[in-house]
């Protein structure tokens, strides 16, 4: 089968090549698929099970091919996920709130505060064509037997869409509810079952590549070890109302968009933004970058699209595109590879490379006159962590903007890799940028290069892409208790989207 390869052993020697004179590195292992296993399917639409050989994974992740009108794809994945939406969801609510407080009771509690923000706001502004989808989920898994799995699904997107910070579920429950107090104390007694997200992005593209190629890559930084690893998943979605196929890295019941690639070389990403000026009456951004990867050829068509809908809570998005990178690297130089989107609510500020905004921004220390600048933007690529630029963001952002912050500091793990490939005048390829994405991703705060105190990291998803190609690099959390290991630290497969989006299934 020609989906079916082997592991690349040759390349370890090629990483330890490349990479020996620089000292800030991991060298993530890096396989190919061995073989889809088909599980099951319905219609046009089928379940696989990804086999790697030699991968650090407990649990192999699934891939769901998806073709049809809205309504079949989404009944496709509520009929044939619907055991594994129902395992999911409670897993989560179980990590949240623990087995001491995981009664009917309780989840009732919780599921109508879900239904609330779904059926007041989240849901209000999602397209015909989304809503055509969820209500097949809905319709598949009750029809597989489960008649709760349509709202488990809609309150994973609820729960997607939550802010970092419990602090700042409160901004939402203060400006679309007259009695915030009533949910607050609930989400104090569960404060220490959280922590702070720390997601990552970043694009490069022009002489900083080999072959002017873009490399754009998305770090997941979440909640490790909640149980959810045994799920991972991969979707890839062929609509037939004219949508581009798009292929979306997430887990089982978070439907649909943690990261993402579109047969037309869109790449979309996202990192949580702490802002106290946000709300939940607008686009939900699971379904929102799949959105853009669905209707948008190039960066310009996507911020289109992102400026005629609305924001919800702060994130630092990224839009990147291969064919605009082509474009540039034709002698075009106008043309914009990639956008960061900073966001709260009505309110974005977009950034492309070498902004001078970003160049000059500054942070004092309290009571000091000490100005430290705290940018440092580069020509022909474009990152984000979890902190903004943009001085109206910055006025309104929750966590602190020093330096010695931990979202400064990544951010600065990033330029550096950026400027040590420039120094050795060596032009990036797939390997150094899964180097990158692998330094970034939060494997605990002591040691970034090295993947030791892995029990503090929180990388639970790692994504690199290789946008011209239909290649993307992906790796997940692995196993569980101990064994533990972030998503960087682990497998990360290549994968070949190419002929999945022509519609051509494997056969093995």
């Amino acid at each position: 089968s020609y989906f079916c390869c082997t592991d690349m052993n040759l390349q370890y020697l090629i990483v330890v090549f490349l990479t020996i004179s620089c000292s800030q590195s991991l060298q993530p292992q890096i396989l190919e698929v061995s073989s889809y296993v088909e599980l099951r399917s319905w219609q046009s639409s089928t379940l696989y099970q990804v086999k790697t050989e030699g991968s650090s994974y407990q649990w192999d992740p699934l891939l769901l091919y998806l073709e049809g009108s809205r309504y079949d794809m989404g009944f496709a994945y509520g009929y044939l996920l619907h055991e594994e939406i129902s395992e999911v969801y409670h897993t989560l609510l179980k990590h949240m709130i623990g087995n001491k407080w995981y009664d009917e009771v309780f989840i009732d509690l919780i599921g109508t505060v879900f239904d609330w923000q779904w059926n007041n706001y989240l849901s209000k502004e999602l397209p015909p064509q989304y809503t055509d989808e969820l209500r097949g989920v809905a319709d598949g898994s009750r029809k597989a037997g489960c008649n709760e799995c349509g709202r488990y699904v809609t309150h994973s997107i609820v729960l997607s869409n939550l802010p970092s910070d419990l602090e700042d579920v409160l901004y939402i429950l203060i400006r679309e509810y007259n009695k915030s107090s009533q949910y607050l104390h609930m989400l104090e007694k569960h404060r220490d079952r959280f922590k702070p997200i720390h997601c990552s992005m970043f694009a490069v593209w022009g002489s900083r590549t080999k072959d002017s190629n873009l490399f754009s890559a998305r770090n997941l930084d979440w909640n490790q070890d909640t149980g959810i690893t045994k799920y991972k998943l991969i979707v890839v979605m062929k609509p037939n109302d004219g949508g581009i196929p798009s292929v979306s890295f997430t887990f089982v019941c978070l439907y649909t968009t943690l990261a993402g690639m579109s047969a037309n070389g869109i790449t979309v990403h996202e990192a949580n933004l702490e802002e106290n000026e946000i709300t939940f009456g607008g686009f939900p951004f699971v379904l929102r970058l799949r959105y853009i990867m669905e209707f948008a050829s190039n960066t310009n068509e996507g911020r289109h699209l992102w400026e005629s809908t609305n924001n919800t809570v702060g994130y630092n998005h990224m839009i990147a595109s291969s064919h605009d990178a082509v474009d540039y690297a034709s002698g075009n130089t106008n043309s914009i590879v990639a956008y960061v989107m900073e966001t709260m609510y009505q309110y974005t500020a977009y950034f492309t490379d070498d902004d001078p905004r970003e160049a000059n921004a500054t942070y004092s220390p309290p009571n000091s006159n000490v100005i430290i600048h705290i940018g440092s933007p580069m020509r022909e690529a474009l990152w984000r962590t979890n902190h903004g630029y943009d001085p109206l963001i910055r006025a309104h952002f929750e966590w602190s903007q020093a330096p010695s912050s931990w979202s400064s500091r990544r951010y600065m793990f990033i330029q550096e890799a950026l400027h040590n490939y420039e120094t050795l005048e060596h032009q990036i390829d797939y390997i150094e940028a899964i180097n990158i994405t692998a330094i970034v991703g939060d494997k605990g705060h002591t040691h970034p290069y090295e993947c030791k105190n892995i029990p503090d990291g929180t990388n639970v998803l790692s994504v690199t892409y290789q946008p011209k190609d239909h290649i993307a690099y992906v790796a997940f959390e692995s196993s569980t208790g101990e064994d533990w290991r972030p998503g960087v630290c682990s497998t990360y497969i290549k994968m070949d989207f190419t002929k999945w989006f022509a519609g051509i299934k494997p056969v093995n």
